[in-house]
């Protein structure tokens, strides 16, 4: 019971600091259009031209990263407390 405990503890910490990890990315290159891997392969398979970002797209090229370090934050924080939690 207690390494299922240390395991989840661990994959918190983990996936906490991907998402930090992807918020920062995602901050730093939040002006640039992209696209995604299945869209450019979508386009290349039909030689179509991508379309012009969106408002939403823009709108959503700012919250996400927010979202990530937010989550990011709380999921490393839990997987913390968990172990610490463990050593009482």
């Amino acid at each position: 019971m207690e390494g299922e405990i240390v395991l989840k503890g661990l994959g918190l910490i983990g996936f906490g600091l991907l998402f930090i990890w992807l918020g920062i990315t995602g901050w730093r290159s939040r002006r640039e259009e992209r696209i995604s891997i299945i869209e450019a392969a979508i386009l290349k398979a039909t030689d179509a031209e991508p379309q012009p970002l969106g408002r939403w797209d823009r709108i959503w090229a700012y919250v996400q990263p927010v979202l990530q370090l937010i989550f990011g934050t709380l999921m490393l924080l839990g997987g913390i407390a968990i172990l610490s939690l463990l050593g009482e």
